[in-house]
């Protein structure tokens, strides 16, 4: 490969990135700039609850537990919202992410009326985290509850033995391969396991009757893994009213006491349009930059070494 091409190909991924930047930083500029000019802060809260994503690089495209902290945190600061409504489309996921997104929603409860609105569904961890919220509202066909925790093991021993694949582990630490895929579970293993499981479901069944109003013993018969809809769900006390979006925000009006209510969108957004555009320009060119080197290398290695 021609070197000349190498060196234009660098120099145009060098004003690739420095456009992406540019635009970039303006494009941030102003979503910043919109936030101001509301009184009520929406937070859209979807999909699977982790932590944080896996993908950390500038093009990311996943909105993890403590994205929607720290726009919860700036809610909370900003003197200009009086209320924050929470647009919960979740399943749940984490424990630990599910646990740390409903303290704060806890801790911003008590400075500000935080309205959750289960819009499709809010259940599991994604329910632990609107617990305690100042009100629940849900659509009538939502789904709601599914409060229980579950682990999942693949366990593929008897396939291998069929094939005649064998493995062999070697450990320290009676337990050091407990769940293994490699054989079934003893029953000390299993019963272990299901004290972890059992303790924390029991948290789990505590933070709900403690932010619900709800005695323990209330909890437990809600608590068995079930979904409800959303009708099912206000008649359980598991949400405080059946509604719309629209019902949500009156409510907001009503507990913060404001009189034209402006709605400003504090979800935290994935880099979309423009930046993925770049993202994937950038992804080809590197790759085929790469490429190229790897061809000339490649030719190189043929001449000192013919096969």
């Amino acid at each position: 490969m021609d070197r000349k091409y190498v060196i234009v190909g660098i120099f145009l991924l060098i004003v690739l990135l420095l456009l992406t930047l540019i635009i970039g930083a303006t494009v941030l500029f102003i979503g910043v700039g919109e936030i101001s000019g509301g009184n009520i802060a929406r937070i859209d809260i979807e999909g699977m609850l982790i932590l944080r994503p896996q993908d950390s690089s500038f093009f990311k495209e996943d909105i993890g537990v403590e994205d929607y902290i720290e726009a919860l945190d700036r809610a909370e600061k900003d003197p200009t919202i009086k209320a924050i409504i929470l647009r919960v489309n979740s399943p749940g996921g984490e424990v630990i992410a599910s646990e740390k997104l409903a303290r704060k929603v806890k801790e911003v409860s008590k400075k500000k009326p935080v309205i959750a609105y289960i819009e499709t569904v809010g259940a599991s961890g994604a329910y632990m985290a609107i617990a305690p919220a100042t009100c629940i509202v849900a659509e009538k066909h939502s789904i709601v509850g599914s409060i229980g925790v579950r682990m999942d093991m693949i366990q593929y021993y008897e396939l291998m033995r069929k094939l005649g694949v064998n493995v062999t582990v070697i450990k320290a630490g009676k337990y050091k391969d407990i769940g293994s895929p490699y054989r079934p579970l003893t029953p000390e293993e299993k019963e272990y396991l299901e004290s972890i499981i059992n303790e924390i479901y029991m948290d789990f069944v505590k933070w709900v009757a403690e932010n619900r109003n709800m005695t323990v013993e209330e909890t437990l018969k809600v608590a068995d893994g079930k979904i409800y809809s959303g009708y099912g769900a206000k008649k359980v006390g598991l949400v405080d009213y059946i509604g719309t979006e629209e019902d949500a925000v009156e409510m907001a009006k009503k507990l913060a006491n404001i009189s034209n209510p402006a709605i400003v969108d504090y979800t935290p957004h994935t880099y979309t349009g423009f930046f993925n555009l770049m993202s994937q320009l950038i992804y080809n060119l590197g790759y085929g930059i790469g490429k190229g080197f790897g061809e000339e290398i490649d030719e190189e290695a043929y001449m000192f070494f013919p096969q």
